[in-house]
């Protein structure tokens, strides 16, 4: 983001560095390639797909183990993100 002698609202700044990550593709976070392969190869392009998937989705990624899967967490942290809840919301019910 440009520099500016016009001070900006933090948390706009914030929002607009939120939305910038989240349009980002997954190569460019702080993952091995290993990872980035396997979320590749299941059509996870970008971090706004990567943060819609639960713990559980991202065990049965091929290759994932306990650790990658920790490392996408922490990463995502970093970056004040978060992959989506293992609950199952009402409106993600199956009948």
């Amino acid at each position: 983001m440009a520099r500016t002698r016009i001070p900006l609202d933090r948390e706009w700044v914030a929002e607009q560095k939120k939305t910038e990550l989240l349009a980002s593709a997954v190569a460019e976070l702080d993952l091995d390639v290993r990872t980035v392969n396997g979320l590749e190869e299941v059509g996870v392009l970008y971090v706004r797909e990567l943060v819609e998937l639960t713990r559980g989705e991202l065990a049965r990624i091929p290759n994932f183990g306990t650790r990658s899967v920790e490392r996408i967490i922490q990463v995502l942290g970093e970056h004040g993100l978060a992959i989506r809840s293992d609950s199952i919301s009402p409106a993600r019910k199956k009948h």
